[in-house]
């Protein structure tokens, strides 16, 4: 009787470690998740701002540009 109530405190146990094992692993799981989705955020924030700063220099080129002509074409005219 003694090794029977002794296999099923041992099965109870695994069963036990085996429940925390996948907790933790649900846990786990959920942290990588959440990390990811703050890496791809970053990530989106980060190519967001290079088309920003691309989208000023491009304006800036062009403004500097026609600055420069009419400066050309006002030396010209005198």
């Amino acid at each position: 009787m003694g090794t029977l109530t002794m296999a099923a405190s041992l099965a109870q146990m695994t069963a036990n470690d085996y429940q925390n094992a996948q907790s933790i692993y649900t846990s786990m799981q959920a942290d990588a998740q959440k990390s990811q989705m703050n890496r791809w955020q970053i990530l989106q924030d980060t190519q967001t701002k290079i088309f920003e700063i691309q989208q000023d220099v491009t304006v800036n080129r062009a403004q500097t540009q026609d600055k420069m002509f009419s400066k050309w074409d006002e030396y010209i005219r005198g």
